[in-house]
């Protein structure tokens, strides 16, 4: 099948959405419809193609033969006074289409309809040509002219076609060369999505009806009409500054193949940029245009203007190349990926452009996101998803370590479904520079583990995680942070500036109960509350286990070693129980080494996750283990080996209390099997109504902390 899908794939064009080829095509095989981010695209039907090949004959991306000439003749003009009202620059447009109707002949450019989509109209009226008048800033929709202006051009009519530059050479394309056709096209900053500019429309409009759109592109202020007479003026629009920073422009328009000169139009206009540089004399303010002749139909057109100036000079390209884009790449903003995603999440396009120009989020997380370990990783992609299922955007941030490599930090290794890149801060290699931070979000939070214990990490770390880089004026929260004690050791050196920066975080929480009473100690006040892993919702595992790449039995109980010892007997488990127990070792184990017992390496959060999920019983020592295994209602047994007080065992105690499940917990695997517990169910129905007071109480106060009442 030859079509002009094929031709743009193999030449690596980018579809302009003209509707050339949808229109040329006799056998419907081809239609134009939006695509997923909102621009108009070509879709073929390839059982009704034949082959003819004309889509691609008509086609601007693909055959595109500039002939006008690459040196223009160019001025700067504004017409008389009386024409310079209602238009967006100059008012050369208007001139050149009552031009053509006085003279028996047609103008084709665009209009707003009913619903406010801007579509190209064919009349032969000056009233109707009134509606073409001013910029749109909206994608224009060009199905149903081609036969049009084809059939007046047969009969002998002349036409004035205005529109974008693509559009001018799909049309020359569609009818070929004929003389009675005269083109103008637009100096074009790209074509935005369609999707954007509707729910925008929808968002200002608050249900009142628009009849009316005007973009003022000096000011970047909109002004709103409505049915009613009722008039508002957006001063700063977002919209308008999302279109000017390409935030959400086509993909052809940012590698344009008409921007540069040879242009295809007979004549270029354009809003006269930076003229206050050259004319010293002549206060351009209610109005100026750069015009520029590409051939003898345009040279024809500029005589027209002439005539009904009240300002024309003659300038040099070079002046206008300095100002308008006359190259062909144009790059996009870089945040353009997060403009849509955002969108997906239904925030509102204001509040999208507005986040994405500005670098803003809501709340930006720092703590153990990047840990060589499944239950640290996973504590922190559930917090990052319970941050996004409250309607707000996380972003990651790296704490400060001069023995890090530097650079941008990316997603934890183990964790496949990574975040997106532009949830992640950039690195900040000194808390100086980290406190920049504090201008793009709203809240800054430190998450879970053992963030709080000196033994653990470095001070320079430790600060970070107590918030030291942000500014007095910032809401700050700490979220099921842990000191990993259940009390401050004594003789730390960093121990004083530690306590006097926890006492500047607004909205304290912690994750073991000890920790209320270590921060009371200090005169802290401090909520206990859930681990995330435990707050998030399970839909977001259950994607974390569509990225899964191990298939596991049937049946099967899962023993996850975190600490390889004697306290974990995954064989006399699978003896007992009759089934087969998969024993996975953490992602610091290296399971070459001789060991008591086989293991295996999932890898992955992922591939941890789903054992997690598909096991019929849990065996670990493991807190993170223990925590998802209550969540997913899973019968657990927890061991804590050799840990004491000082090495994590309140931790367990502290998680299990909470459920009324202290007695899941032994030291050795095997004490727990002489105890009989295997016989004993755990009541899952109590467990899961306190699990859900538990959850609505953590969020209550997470709510709280990020102040979003």
């Amino acid at each position: 099948m030859v079509c002009v899908l094929s031709e743009l794939h193999d030449g690596n064009k980018h579809c302009s959405g003209c509707f050339a080829c949808e229109s040329v095509c006799t056998g419907k095989a081809i239609t134009v419809n939006l695509d997923s981010r909102g621009f108009y695209k070509c879709f073929v039907s390839p059982e009704f193609c034949k082959d003819c090949g004309r889509c691609s004959e008509v086609c601007p991306q693909v055959r595109y033969e500039a002939k006008n000439s690459s040196d223009p003749e160019c001025y700067a003009f504004a017409a008389s006074s009386d024409l310079l009202s209602g238009s967006s620059s100059g008012g050369a447009f208007i001139v050149l289409a009552r031009w053509m109707i006085m003279n028996g002949g047609y103008v084709c450019g665009v209009v707003y309809d009913d619903d406010m989509n801007v579509v190209y109209e064919v009349t032969d009226d000056l009233q109707a040509v009134e509606r073409m008048r001013g910029s749109k800033y909206a994608p224009s929709e060009m199905r149903g002219v081609y036969g049009e202006i084809s059939k007046l051009l047969k009969s002998g009519k002349p036409v004035l076609f205005s529109g974008l530059p693509c559009h001018v050479a799909a049309l020359k394309n569609y009818v070929g060369a004929n003389q009675r056709l005269y083109t103008v096209d637009l100096m074009c900053s790209g074509i935005p999505s369609k999707t954007v500019y509707k729910q925008y429309l929808e968002e200002i409009s608050k249900g009142r009806t628009i009849s009316g759109l005007s973009f003022d592109a000096v000011h970047g202020a909109l002004t709103v009409d409505y049915v009613g007479g009722d008039r508002e003026v957006i001063y700063d629009d977002p919209y308008f500054q999302g279109f000017n920073r390409n935030l959400y422009k086509d993909a052809s328009c940012m590698n344009c193949s008409f921007a540069p000169s040879p242009r295809p139009g007979d004549l270029t206009i354009g809003d006269f940029l930076e003229y206050d540089k050259l004319f010293h004399d002549y206060d351009g303010s209610d109005g100026l245009s750069c015009v520029l002749a590409n051939n003898e139909n345009g040279r024809e057109m500029l005589e027209i203007l002439r005539g009904h100036a009240s300002f024309m000079r003659p300038v040099t390209f070079d002046f206008l190349k300095r100002f308008n884009r006359f190259s062909p790449v144009r790059n996009g903003d870089v945040m353009s990926p997060r403009l849509y995603y955002m969108l997906g999440r239904g925030h509102s396009v204001s509040k999208s452009i507005t986040y994405c120009l500005k670098r803003k989020y809501d709340v930006g997380i720092t703590g153990f996101w990047r840990v060589f370990n499944y239950g640290g990783d996973l504590t922190y992609y559930a917090l990052y998803h319970v941050i996004l299922d409250l309607g707000l955007e996380p972003l990651m941030i790296e704490a400060c370590d001069p023995k890090m490599t530097k650079g941008a930090p990316l997603s934890p290794t183990r964790l496949e479904t990574k975040y997106p890149w532009f949830n992640i801060a950039p690195w900040y290699t000194d808390i100086e520079k980290q406190k920049e931070v504090n201008h793009r979000v709203y809240t800054i939070m430190v998450g879970s583990d053992q963030v709080w214990n000196p033994n653990l990490i470095n001070s320079g770390i430790l600060g970070c995680y107590s918030l030291d880089f942000a500014v007095p004026w910032r809401n700050t929260v700490a979220y099921s942070s842990s000191f990993g004690k259940t009390h401050y050791v004594i003789d730390s050196p960093e121990k004083e500036d530690h306590i006097r920066l926890l006492k500047k975080i607004r909205h304290v929480s912690v994750r073991e109960s000890s920790g209320v009473d270590i921060c009371a100690g200090f005169g802290i006040k401090a909520k206990h509350v859930l681990d995330p892993v435990m707050l998030c919702d399970v839909k977001h595992y259950e994607e974390l286990v569509r990225n899964a790449t191990i298939t596991y039995p049937e049946h099967f109980a899962l023993c996850f070693v975190r600490h390889v010892g004697m306290h974990l007997n995954p064989l006399r488990l699978s003896n007992e129980m009759g089934k087969e127990v998969i024993s996975i070792g953490g992602p610091d184990i290296n399971i070459e080494d001789e060991h008591p017992y086989l293991m295996m390496n999932a890898r992955t959060v992922e591939n941890w996750i789903k054992a997690l999920m598909e096991c019929e019983y849990v065996l670990t020592d493991s807190f993170h283990a223990v925590a998802v295994a209550i969540a997913l209602k899973k019968p657990f047994i927890a061991v804590y080996g050799n840990m004491t007080d000082d090495t994590g065992i309140d931790r367990f105690v502290s998680l299990l209390r909470m459920f009324d499940l202290e007695s899941r917990l032994f030291r050795t695997s095997d004490e727990a099997l002489d105890s009989g517990v295997l016989s004993k169910p755990i009541d899952f129905d109590a467990v899961g109504r306190r699990l859900e007071e538990h959850r609505k109480e953590s969020l209550r106060w997470l709510k709280d902390a990020l102040e979003m009442w």
